[in-house]
């Protein structure tokens, strides 16, 4: 299989601007969930490689195809899968972002996540809790809310007011944080939970009646 080697690297900052990264994204015309574009690379050698083996997994069950692939450049920034000299539609291209590569490469996952998961504090009484931050897939995917994860009869937090049902309060009121708001109030409304099961716990608790003599 061809390869074209190239890292991604790391453009000197002008003073005063951060530093960019360029990072490597698989991708497939009409499977836009597939396997093989669920990572970003900071390696092309090693992105194509990836891509490759997910394309020939996902169309023939295993790493041998019919024809030869090949990587072809597309454009200043992009390259080709083909298979027999033919495009199969899976391509890579180029994404460039600020910051060290580190931050870039933790940025650009974080962009892919959909949903986080906050566990209640420990607090010993027992039992398991989360909640739920969650991005809105509709139009405003920027948008976030701290919701219980419920499958149906999805409630969110809202400030004041505790728990409301998404369809009384609507997806606007509901998806109005940025993910770095979302995820600050999840912590905040996971202690709250924890503090109330442990309350509800406490006061169920059987009487164990007067100290003996």
């Amino acid at each position: 299989m061809a390869g074209h080697e190239e890292r991604g690297q790391e453009v000197p900052a002008v003073p005063g601007e951060p530093a960019t990264s360029r990072l490597f994204e698989p991708g497939w015309d009409d499977k836009p969930g597939w396997e093989g574009s669920a990572e970003l690379f900071t390696d092309l050698g090693e992105a194509q490689v990836c891509a490759a083996g997910a394309y020939a997994e996902a169309l023939y069950g295993n790493d041998e195809t019919e024809g030869d692939l090949a990587w072809v450049k597309e454009g200043e920034d992009g390259w080709l899968l083909t298979e027999a000299g033919e495009p199969t539609g899976v391509s890579i291209n180029t994404r460039t972002v600020r910051g060290t590569l580190a931050v870039a490469v933790l940025r650009a996952q974080l962009a892919l996540a959909s949903e986080f998961r906050v566990p209640l504090p420990d607090t010993g009484a027992g039992g398991y809790g989360e909640v739920v931050v969650q991005r809105h897939q509709g139009g405003h995917g920027h948008r976030w809310a701290v919701t219980d994860g419920a499958d149906t009869g999805l409630r969110a937090w809202v400030d004041g007011e505790g728990w409301r049902h998404v369809t009384d309060i609507g997806r606007a009121a509901a998806f109005r944080h940025t993910r770095e708001e979302a995820l600050l109030l999840a912590q905040q409304v996971a202690e709250i939970e924890a503090a109330c099961y442990e309350a509800e716990i406490e006061a169920h608790r059987p009487d164990r009646g007067p100290a003996a003599d």
